[in-house]
This record gives structure tokens, C-alpha cells and sequence, in this order.
């Protein structure tokens, strides 16, 4: 049995503070993948197409997005079986459950797994019926020893869950040695963005970029189950490109020459981001309130993103001599035990941001 095993394409992603036109072109980017992703299976002719949960987002799917998908799945013949996550969970008014889907695509609806014989394999799914609260949907579950079985589910895996950054949340949390005891040899999962692959389980990772930082091969992964462990190839099928560059804007004297440096690194790629982290020292002044300059940039809509890491310039003893709150917030911070530390420079320059009215550079 060969299958071709997705997961995550969150089709209808807001990107919320891209700008318009850039969200856009992200959301027809994420289309073009999973269309990408159809195309592969057609070519290698796999045994089914399998999907690991957040294909959409509930809150934001509309008849196009259901319409765009009956489309693709309709170019198969194979199988496509989706085991519903918390973004796209089953429920009576989901576009899962209000549509009509092509005989070959199994939605499963129930966190009870659920049995399909795909090239005499058996394939158990497993559905999210909830945004939050999933818990383990291994525990209390053993398949029947005839034969082998996959587990095809959304869930964190307990020990990974730490390195998979801050907005991965516990749901239907499980132990990976919990896929063997429940009867299972191996297990086609969803949910966690950065790729992990064991001889136990898979997690693809989500086909196209959708947040700065998520690096790594990503993608659609073949799964050939001659033997065991299977044998896996993660193909690559997104469209847009996300890169990080370090900008020093050492001796900048003014907010429209940081704007200037910026721009020398952007991307004017339509199928491109930058994410631009700002390092150095400028001059005591110099307006880098992280909302005022993004709303600069993104006015070309371009993708962009900042991390400000650069510092102020600051004539600390000039301003402990003002004869105003300023002197004495300065002349207070000053006289601290640790007043070299990193942590009371960070203070002065918030401070001074704040009683000059400006914003914080967070």
C-alpha cells in the first residue's frame, strides 16, 4: 500500500495585519498547494489520499472553499479519507457535514475510530467534534488483530509538544508508545506545523508556510507500506517563500532612512515574505514604533514582518541632569545595584519612549 499523507493546509487563513492584498495572495497560495498535492497523487498513484485534520478553517469556510474542494477530490479515484482537527472539527453546520462530497472521500465524524480497508489495510479515523478539549483518543482504544491497522488522527504527541512553539495547544494529547498498544503499527497524524517523522508516526507538517520561523522540508510525504517501518518521502508543494534577514541600522539618523535600510533587503516577489529583524544603535530619537513602520512597508504589499532588536543611543548622563520627570526617572534607574544590567537599559529606553509619548518597542 502506498498512500500520500497531508496535513494542516488551513485553506481560508486570515493573515490577519498582512494587508488585504497580501492575504489574498496567500490564501490562492494555499490553494495552489493542495492543488499541487491532488496533482501528486495522480501522479505516483498512490492507494489514497489521506488527510490529518485543519484542511480549512470553520470560522471562516464558506461554499466556495467546499465547492474548490469537491473539485480536487472529484480529479481522484483513489480514496481520500479526512480525519477532521480542531480548526476544521466535525459538527451538523461544518461544510463537512452540509455538502455533498464524492463517493471516494470518507469524512469520518466520530473521536471513536473508525475502520476503512484501503489496499487490504485497515485505516482507523478519528474526528475532532470540538474546537477545544479533545482529549486522548488512543487511551481506551485497541483494534482487533486481523491484520495491520494505521491510525489516522489529530492530536499532540506528548513529547513534542514542548518544541513546537507557543501556539500549539494539548489537544487530544497522546504518548507515541500509546499508537502500539492501541493495535496500531503506525499512525498518519495532524496538528503540529514542524515536520517529525519516527517509525511509529508522521507529521508532514503544514504544506505551505504560514507563519515566519517555520523552516524545514514540509510538504506532502509518500508512504510506501511494503515493509515496516514504511519508507518516507515528504515532497514539497508550496508556492510561497518565507525568509528571515538581519538589518543593522547602525547610524540611522531618522525613522526614513531605517525605512530606506529596510527596503534594500525586501522582497518585491509576489510569492515571497521577509521577515526583517533590526539590530544596532541609533540615534537617541529615532521613531521605531514597530506599528508605525510596519504600516509604512506594507503599504507597497509587500509581506513583511519586524523583530526589533536594535537599541537607542542613549546620553545617559545628559538626561539625569533634565529638570524634569525624565531626569529623574533616568537618575532613579540609575542608582540601582544592577544599573549595567541589560534589563534596566531595556527600562530606560521604554520609559523614555513612553514619557516622550511614543510607542514601546516591544
Amino acid at each position: 500500500m502506498r498512500l500520500l499523507h497531508c496535513s494542516d493546509v488551513h485553506l481560508d487563513t486570515a493573515f490577519a495585519g498582512l494587508g488585504q492584498a497580501v492575504a489574498r495572495r496567500r490564501r490562492a497560495g494555499i490553494r495552489r498547494a493542495f492543488t499541487r498535492i491532488v496533482d501528486l497523487a495522480l501522479e505516483e498513484q498512490v492507494d489514497a489520499l489521506t488527510i490529518g485534520g485543519d484542511l480549512y478553517e470553520d470560522l471562516r469556510s464558506q461554499r466556495d472553499t467546499a465547492q474548490f474542494l469537491q473539485q480536487q477530490f472529484s480529479r481522484l479515484s483513489c480514496p481520500v479519507l479526512v480525519a477532521p482537527g480542531n480548526h476544521d472539527y466535525w459538527h451538523p453546520a461544518s461544510i463537512y457535514a452540509r455538502e455533498k462530497w464524492p463517493e471516494n472521500v470518507t469524512i469520518f465524524r466520530s473521536p471513536e475510530f473508525t475502520p476503512v480497508e484501503v489496499a487490504g489495510v485497515r485505516i482507523f479515523g478519528a474526528a475532532h467534534v470540538q474546537p477545544k478539549g479533545t482529549k486522548d483518543l488512543l487511551g481506551h482504544f485497541k483494534a482487533a488483530k486481523d491484520g495491520p491497522a494505521i491510525a489516522l488522527f489529530h492530536g499532540s504527541e506528548r513529547g513534542q509538544l514542548p518544541f513546537q512553539g507557543e501556539a500549539k495547544e494539548d489537544h487530544a494529547p497522546f504518548s507515541e508508545d500509546e499508537i502500539g498498544k492501541a493495535g496500531f503499527q503506525y499512525a498518519l497524524l495532524g496538528h503540529f506545523h514542524t515536520p517529525r517523522s519516527t517509525s511509529r508516526l508522521i507529521y508532514p507538517g503544514n504544506p505551505e508556510p504560514l507563519t515566519f520561523g517555520e523552516v524545514g522540508e514540509r510538504g506532502a510525504a509518500l508512504i510506501d507500506f511494503a515493509r515496516m517501518p514504511p519508507a518516507v518521502e515528504v515532497r514539497r508543494v508550496s508556492t510561497f517563500t518565507l525568509t528571515d534577514v538581519e538589518v543593522d541600522i547602525t547610524g540611522c539618523l531618522h525613522s526614513a532612512a531605517v525605512l530606506d535600510r529596510i527596503g534594500e533587503v525586501l522582497s518585491r516577489d509576489p510569492d515571497s515574505g521577509t521577515r526583517v529583524r533590526l539590530v544596532g544603535e541609533v540615534a537617541s530619537g529615532v521613531r521605531l514604533g514597530p506599528s508605525e513602520l510596519l504600516d509604512s512597508l506594507r503599504r507597497d504589499d509587500v509581506c513583511v514582518d519586524l523583530i526589533l532588536d536594535a537599541r537607542s543611543a542613549l546620553d545617559l548622563e545628559a538626561l539625569s541632569q533634565a529638570p524634569d520627570a525624565r531626569g529623574q526617572f533616568v537618575r532613579a534607574l540609575l542608582a540601582r545595584q544592577d544599573a549595567d544590567s541589560d534589563l534596566v537599559r531595556r527600562a530606560l529606553v521604554l520609559g523614555l519612549d513612553a514619557l516622550r509619548g511614543e510607542e514601546p518597542v516591544l
